[in-house]
């Protein structure tokens, strides 16, 4: 006799929502939520590409950062498609050079934005954030070190065109930059898993990280 478990999703759903408002609560922020971006009235050519806004754990975002061999107040951290900016408000745990999110969702910047003003932890090193409502593919890089962050925000025609950019901004000036791309592992493999001039340094379960090939020597 098999015994069903079709009670179990709904209720790790239930644990993890609430797991989520009371990370929020904490903190005096509105991080939680799926937010289809079918929903919200803004025009874009890469809507339709845009993947629904999900919080992250904060667990998954410290580990990956944890679990970077640099000094974090030598780079710059971007959040592509940085939603409510709870990877933000992790990162912000680190003492970065600066930190900033990219949103070309009007609202879902606004909420992010009011967020890093309404956030409360003794944990945070950095305070230099800022988000900036823009499409992923028209942000061009400064020419600084820094580490990229993608929680699978885009369809991969939208990661392409991006990567191109990123390679675009290395050959003009190359530099240290890092890569962390959380997601399923056919969504990591074809952004920069499959791509030779990414090294691969970790391999996580839920997480991967890569170091740009540029500067190796």
């Amino acid at each position: 006799m098999v015994t069903s478990n079709s009670w179990l999703k709904p209720l790790l759903r239930a644990i993890s929502s609430a797991r989520c408002e009371t990370w929020d609560l904490i903190h005096g922020v509105d991080t939680c939520g799926e937010v289809p971006l079918a929903t919200l009235d803004f025009q874009s050519k890469n809507k339709t590409a845009g993947l629904e806004y999900q919080s992250h754990h904060p667990r998954i975002i410290r580990a990956g950062l944890a679990a970077l061999a640099v000094r974090p107040e030598e780079f710059t951290f971007i959040d592509f498609g940085c939603g409510k900016g709870r990877v933000l408000l992790v990162a912000s745990e680190f003492a970065f050079r600066r930190i900033i999110g990219l949103e070309f969702a009007p609202f879902l910047a606004e909420t992010a934005r009011r967020n890093l003003k309404s956030y409360r932890s003794r944990r945070q090193k950095c305070s230099q954030i800022e988000v900036i409502t823009v499409d992923a593919t028209e942000y061009e890089l400064a020419a600084e070190p820094q580490v990229l962050y993608f929680y699978s925000p885009f369809a991969r025609s939208v990661m392409d065109q991006i990567v191109q950019n990123i390679e675009k901004s290395l050959q003009r000036q190359p530099r240290e930059l890092w890569v962390l791309f959380s997601g399923v592992p056919a969504m990591r493999d074809s952004a920069f898993g499959s791509r030779a001039q990414y090294e691969c340094l970790l391999r996580g379960r839920y997480i991967d990280i890569y170091r740009h090939r540029s500067l190796l020597r």
